[in-house]
């Protein structure tokens, strides 16, 4: 189960709760302001002599002392930057994934999410919300009986609200409109970031085209029905069918198969490599 809740996390009487800091643990935002003045000087005592350090992305639990919450989850969100973005990406999931298994680990029933990717950090809130919703949403089909509470401040609710029917749609009408709404990366296994060109690519056959056959098992998604590939799909009218694969073997003719290329060593000559050829051996047979 998953919820969204406005308000100041340290007053929940809750399993945990998570509080986003930085690696001494020492940072101090909205939300650590709270948890550590509720929390009384044993939660400061604590990290200084006990956790003392944190690396980003991983977490560490202290007991909630004088909060309703048993345990506090601490973890340390990364700063994103536009050059780092598949990193800043990654290790934010990261920081969900590791809080929500850590309280399973735990055999904590009900975990309260603060908002890990706070402003201060530059995330973009759209992007960072994606993250969130979708990690939240993987851990929670493989544990159903654990209770997600997510917790939001006032700047962030609404795209919440906006974003979280596209992961936990309550009626079919949304679910229909989540299928043409989600993003083309709605992760891996554990909601984590997808990277197209690192992904392993079989051929069973290097000298013709790949074919990718869609799964006759799952609804065709909107982000199938894309040009540039040769695709066939048994549910999609022929013709159609025949009009995209021929749009796309004239483009692919242009510059041959990449994967073969890669994998066998072949590549089509340029025409400045043929003409430089033609004038070696030309200059070769003036000199016999």
């Amino acid at each position: 189960m998953s919820a969204s809740w406005e308000g100041d996390i340290s007053q929940l009487k809750v399993d945990a709760i998570t509080n986003s800091t930085d690696e001494t643990l020492t940072e101090k935002n909205r939300v650590s302001k709270k948890i550590f003045g509720r929390a009384g000087a044993a939660l400061t005592s604590a990290i200084i002599h006990d956790v003392k350090r944190c690396k980003t992305g991983e977490v560490r639990v202290t007991p909630g002392f004088f909060l309703p919450a048993k345990y506090i989850i601490h973890t340390v969100g990364p700063i994103y930057s536009e050059k780092y973005r598949t990193a800043s990406e990654a290790t934010l999931h990261a920081c969900y994934r590791n809080v929500l298994y850590k309280a399973r680990e735990l055999g904590l029933r009900t975990v309260a999410l603060c908002d890990i990717s706070s402003v201060q950090r530059n995330f973009p809130a759209d992007t960072a919300a994606h993250i969130a919703l979708r990690t939240i949403r993987r851990f929670l089909e493989q544990y159903r009986a654990e209770i997600v509470i997510v917790c939001l401040e006032s700047n962030a609710r609404s795209i919440y609200e906006v974003l979280a029917p596209l992961y936990f749609p309550r009626d079919q009408p949304e679910e229909r409109s989540a299928l043409w709404q989600l993003p083309k990366d709605i992760g891996g296994l554990y909601g984590e970031p997808q990277l197209a060109d690192r992904q392993i690519r079989i051929i069973h056959n290097p000298q013709h085209s790949v074919m990718i056959e869609a799964d006759d098992d799952s609804d065709t998604s909107p982000h199938d029905l894309e040009m540039g590939s040769d695709v066939e799909y048994s549910n999609i009218n022929l013709s159609l069918a025949a009009q995209l694969s021929g749009a796309a073997h004239s483009f692919t003719q242009m510059q041959g198969d990449l994967d073969r290329q890669r994998l066998l060593g072949d590549r089509p000559r340029m025409v400045y490599e043929s003409v430089l050829d033609d004038g070696l051996e030309g200059l070769e047979h003036q000199e016999r």
